[in-house]
């Protein structure tokens, strides 16, 4: 499984496709803070608006352009006329989405939604505040326009399964999302630079690969094709980080995930992810959580009852 596999499921990221949002004359709509493990996006069918980010930047949207704000940073959708302040849309149902509307026109003319993920992904804080994809600058080829043309598709026909395609789509838009931001912006820092290294991105790979195993720094550094100290030190200047410290942090993320969607008993789990003891793990999980396992598997399963 290619490491960008590997990482999108470990944060076991999940679209939703909630609103749209046809405006017309000068508007102004606030989004607040998200909730950890929600990244708002927005899809510019057609028109164009500003976004005011949380620290005064802006951003202009044109027809083409998807917004994805990875840590939910609280933002200002805008109309490109005078500054108003922000109010409330009138909202329409009976479709598959509802619609939000300030006057009578469609331009700007937006999908909005979420990528709901587990909190503390590596994937999600690794990637920069926020993401701008402009699809018309994308190869004839890329599959993410035809992706945005068939979401749009679904949510004007109000089909029967409209919902769950529309959001089973969404979980595909992330994933060509960040495969287009990773094109467009190489990264030359942090855990997703290491798989554009091809030395480094090796022994990252096998990391990922199999977690659970017991990892020295000389097996890594053979992977890397370095020496052992040569290994450590540009390993920790391209990710930030050392070896262990994102181990750790890929197997706490696969050890919430057994927690989430599996009957397995927490040794079972601890050994799965590589600790010898259940007690270790414990420890090592509620230092990244802040709760025990088994307090963490109550808390989800009293949610889902």
């Amino acid at each position: 499984m290619h490491a960008i596999d590997t990482l999108i499921t470990l944060a076991d990221v999940r679209g939703r496709l909630d609103l749209r949002c046809q405006f017309q004359g000068d508007w102004a709509l606030d989004h607040e803070q998200e909730a950890d493990g929600v990244a708002p996006y927005h899809i510019v069918l057609a028109g164009q608006c500003q976004v005011e980010l949380s620290d005064g930047r802006r951003l202009k949207l044109v027809a083409g352009d998807i917004l994805v704000l990875p840590d939910g940073m609280s933002h200002l959708l805008i109309s490109p006329g005078p500054r108003v302040p922000a109010s409330r849309p009138q909202l329409e149902t009976g479709g598959l989405l509802t619609v939000q509307r300030f006057g009578h026109g469609a331009e700007p003319d937006l999908l909005c939604g979420r990528f709901l993920y587990q909190r503390h992904s590596m994937l999600f804080s690794a990637l920069p505040d926020y993401l701008l994809i402009s699809t018309q600058a994308l190869d004839a080829c890329d599959p993410l326009p035809a992706l945005v043309a068939l979401l749009r598709s679904e949510a004007d026909a109000n089909r029967p399964g409209g919902q769950f395609m529309v959001n089973a789509l969404t979980s595909a838009l992330f994933t060509l999302v960040l495969r287009a931001h990773l094109q467009q912006s190489p990264q030359s820092e942090g855990s997703l630079a290491l798989l554009g290294d091809k030395r480094l991105g090796r022994a990252w790979q096998a990391m990922l690969d199999d977690p659970a195993h017991e990892w020295t720094v000389d097996a890594l550094a053979e992977r890397a094709s370095m020496s052992r100290a040569t290994f450590v030190r540009a390993f920790g200047k391209l990710s930030g980080s050392s070896p262990w410290t994102l181990l750790t942090q890929v197997r706490m993320q696969m050890a919430y995930g057994l927690l989430s969607r599996s009957q397995s008993g927490l040794s079972d789990i601890a050994a799965q992810v590589g600790y010898q003891s259940q007690a270790a793990f414990s420890k090592v999980f509620k230092d990244t959580y802040g709760m025990a396992p088994g307090q963490l598997r109550r808390r989800l399963d009293s949610r889902e009852s």
